[in-house]
């Protein structure tokens, strides 16, 4: 504070600090040309380093005219000592945060006034571009009991200031208690829907004391606002009308598109008289959708509450006053491929690949003999029995208790299969083999005809009935999940963009061949079922930049988003008296890191193609690869801190290194000729980098100042050898003799530690002679020890991997850790280990791929 006065002297003298907030320091200031009190605010100086102080002086500058009688004014800023400050009225008063925590709960005509007064304000800042992005009760100042909003814009002109990769400030861009779904996703373009969100947030904290989703940590709060629902305001506060209820719930809403498209709307909606069919909804405690969704998404996120307990226990949980429950049919770790009803609409038939079958075929990468068996779970016996032939997979069941298989089936991508379709009566018998180079199929109502898929050569075709072509796929991709109408005249089915790819489209055809898209451009496409009156179809699948949800669509109509879930829930099939059977499925692919201090292992998968990560060497900061194939590029580098901060997608590449200064992810470009992308975590732009004269890259790698690069490669006609390059790519420097593919370069910058068929040997940087290192023939080298005396080797692998540490001069070995995997995560085969500093400090990638079987009853 003596710095900030002297530095300021000539223009305010200031009195006392009155608090701090996630992006400045507030002070109490006399402004002495004008003799007035301000509110000065300085810029945090490890914010302003990352972005700029006069970066963000420009931009402020664009929100500065804003004039609104609910919108605190900016009337100065500056920079000063390597920062910035901005000035804005001193008002007498409290905020909205000071009421709420004296009061609690605000009486409703009072939280419906400033809830519109500062609806007022959202709306004129909106239509001149500016959105707030931090509503909170903290930034809502009462001046003579009316509401003014205060750091209008700040946070926008802190986020344009310094993009989105601000990982290395520890400030989240928003307050997770008020923060819309799609800004604490991440999400580039923010809209005026997302300060709706927020308004409605405070407001339900207003009527009832609390927001609408609270957690002990900010990742809790941010899962709640992602997968949940809030409670009823009327169940906490009988005499809040129905009206009010119902525009909060609104403005809730986890898709931007279902909130009010102006805050002048959900003002007008608050004020307004109940709308029709409300009072209903909100009497019955909202639709069955919205109940069910909260239920069903604790079961999916894992987080098995009292009710789910019993639900184990005893098969059946009533949902609500209503009937509907939801039973787990599986409990054994296996890897459910399909499943349907029978025909009592009691037993379950499904195929399925256990754990210890699937295990070995995943760490050898033969997909081939991943084969599934057949079970049966009985109402009468619920544990599930195997029958039928060893290697089938489960296509559809007709009414009349006939299967259609697939016999010794061949995987053709990571969720379809080929081969020789067959019929088998449920009751028992051999299967009898129909038609070779088949991949999917199902039954009509009565039983008679099938409607399959399978592959002629560019693309794939329907035939319904089997011999006559109705649709041909029209990318060249693949079709999958053929289903038949419950009036047998169409089928639904998905067409697949690309070979290997879930993106595509829902498309119903009949059997003159007429198609008609009702779904298009969705990612994750799997599961796809009629609802019983054959009017639309429930569909498993993400809107683009969206999360995996269930979706329904109606025949000629947008889907609509039916059941919001974390990736994990998959459609199997409906039966004739409306209930779902469901899959969950755990993410295959899981990132588990130990972080420092953290004292065990623990959970931070982003989504299902989420693999190899690097942990700093701090263990503070995580990037990783996302397999996702997003604009045609099957690979994106992400960012997220350790101890569990939001996830941030950096570009294009798979990740490779962060510099020892955590400022910078290298990702790589599977290019030709070979490139690498350099991201910057914090302000600033990428940096595409490329080699001339190399004409293969083998590794990349940052030396220890962080400020050049290890790259191994070889020039055209010349053997492979390390090179040291800028971070700009401008030149290359030869540090290894030839014949030197890559290595791990030491702490001290000086050497590399290179595997070679007769060893591990260290080399010199820059001249001198290689040693090789006894006592180690071969092994999975994951670094050197920070000292650089010693080599961290793998030396067991398996479910729980083991480290020694190998000296390089003596070639003494000596243990060094256990990998740990928690426990109530199903793991079979780990790979991609990366180590801190510290040897209890790692991250690691690890398949699971397990699902269970789920009823649902009681839908309507």
């Amino acid at each position: 504070m003596t710095r900030l006065s002297a530095a300021l002297a000539d223009r305010y003298r200031l009195e006392r600090e009155l608090g701090q907030g996630g992006m400045a320091t507030v002070y109490l200031a006399q402004d002495l040309k004008h003799d007035r009190k301000v509110a000065l605010k300085v810029l945090k100086p490890e914010l302003a380093a990352v972005i700029g102080a006069d970066r963000f002086l420009r931009e402020i500058k664009t929100i500065a005219s804003l004039q609104h009688p609910h919108i605190l004014g900016l009337i100065d800023s500056g920079e000063m000592d390597g920062t910035a400050y901005y000035v804005m009225p001193y008002v007498e008063g409290e905020s909205l945060r000071d009421r709420l925590s004296r009061e609690k709960q605000l009486p409703i005509a009072d939280a419906i006034r400033i809830a519109t007064e500062v609806a007022s304000a959202l709306d004129y800042a909106h239509r001149h571009g500016v959105i707030h992005r931090d509503i909170k009760p903290e930034n809502i100042l009462l001046h003579d009991g009316q509401a003014l909003v205060a750091d209008f814009g700040i946070a926008l002109a802190v986020s344009t200031a310094g993009g989105t990769r601000m990982t290395e400030t520890g400030m989240s861009l928003g307050t997770p208690h008020y923060m819309s779904p799609e800004q604490a996703m991440g999400e580039r373009e923010i809209t005026a829907r997302s300060d709706v969100y927020a308004l409605g947030a405070m407001t339900y904290e207003m009527l009832t004391g609390d927001p609408p989703f609270t957690g002990s940590t900010a990742q809790a709060i941010v899962a709640k606002v992602m997968t949940e629902k809030p409670a009823s305001i009327r169940r906490l506060r009988e005499r809040v009308p129905l009206q009010v209820e119902d525009a909060v719930i609104t403005a809730l809403e986890k898709l931007p598109a279902d909130r009010f498209p102006t805050a002048a709307a959900f003002a007008e909606a608050l004020n307004g008289p109940a709308r029709p069919g409300v009072a209903a909804a909100v009497a019955g405690g909202r639709p069955w959708l919205a109940d069910w969704r909260t239920w069903l998404l604790l079961v999916l996120a894992g987080s098995l509450t009292v009710a789910l307990v019993l639900v184990l226990r005893s098969r059946r949980s009533a949902m609500d006053p209503a009937g509907m429950s939801v039973v787990q049919n599986t409990f054994t770790p296996q890897t459910i491929f399909a499943a349907r009803w029978a025909p009592d609409g009691k037993t379950i038939i499904y195929s399925a690949a256990s754990h210890g079958e699937l295990a070995p075929t995943l760490m050898s990468g033969r997909w081939a003999a991943a084969n599934p068996r057949l079970y049966v779970v009985r109402p009468d016996y619920p544990e599930p029995q195997p029958f039928g032939p060893d290697f089938a997979q489960l296509l559809a069941v007709s009414s009349t208790g006939e299967l259609a298989l697939l016999t010794h089936p061949r995987y053709v991508n990571h969720r379809l299969f080929s081969g020789t379709l067959a019929r088998m009566p449920l009751g028992g018998g051999a299967p009898r083999e129909v038609m070779e180079n088949v991949q999917e199929a199902d039954w009509s109502p009565d039983g008679s005809r099938l409607a399959i898929t399978r592959s002629t050569g560019p693309g794939d075709q329907l035939e319904y009935p089997v011999g006559r072509v109705v649709y041909r796929s029209r990318s060249g991709g693949y079709l999958s999940d053929p289903r038949v109408s419950p009036t047998g005249d169409r089928v639904a089915f998905f067409d697949h963009q690309i070979r290997y790819d879930d993106r595509g489209s829902v498309v119903v055809v009949d059997t003159t061949g007429k198609a008609t898209t009702i779904a298009a451009d969705l990612w994750g496409l799997e599961g796809l079922a009629w609802t019983r009156d054959g009017r639309s179809v429930l569909f498993s699948g993400a809107d683009r930049g969206g999360a995996f949800q269930l979706h329904r669509a109606g025949i000629g109509s947008d889907p609509r988003v039916v059941l919001p879930s974390p990736g994990t829930l998959t459609l199997q099939d409906v039966a004739r008296d409306g209930r779902w059977l469901v899959t969950r499925d755990d993410q295959p692919a899981k990132l588990l890191v130990r972080a420092p201090g953290s004292g065990g292992v623990r959970d931070l998968s982003w989504l299902d193609s989420a693999i190899l990560p690097i942990i700093s060497a701090d263990g503070r900061l995580l990037a990783f690869t996302d397999q996702s194939i997003q604009g045609g590029l099957l690979y994106s580098v992400m960012v997220r801190k350790t101890d569990g901060s939001p996830v941030v997608r950096l570009g294009d590449g798979a990740a490779l290194a962060i510099s020892r200064d955590k400022l910078w992810v290298l990702g790589y470009l599977p290019t030709a000729p070979p490139q690498a992308m350099l991201y910057p975590t914090g302000a600033g732009e990428p940096r595409r980098l490329s080699w001339a004269g190399l004409e293969t890259v083998s590794s990349v790698g940052f030396f220890p100042d962080s400020r050049s690069l290890l790259v191994c490669g070889n020039e055209h006609g010349r053997p492979p050898r390390c090179y040291r390059s800028p971070l700009d790519a401008s030149s290359l420097e030869p540090v290894t003799p030839d014949s030197v593919p890559g290595g791990l370069l030491r702490p001290d910058g000086h050497a590399v530690a290179v595997g070679r068929s007769d060893g591990w040997w260290v080399y010199p940087l820059s001249g001198g002679t290689q040693r090789r290192v006894p006592g180690l023939d071969g092994g999975v080298v994951a670094r050197w020890s920070p000292d650089g005396a010693a080599l961290w080797v793998q030396s067991a692998t398996g479910p729980n991997p083991r480290f020694d540490r190998v000296d390089v001069a003596t070639g003494r070995r000596t243990p060094l850790l256990t990998i740990e995997t928690p426990s109530d995560v199903p793991v079979f085969a780990i790979f991609s280990i990366s180590l801190a500093d510290d040897p209890q400090v790692y991250a690691y990638s690890a398949w699971s791929y397990s699902s269970q079987l789920f009823t649902v009853q009681g839908v309507r």
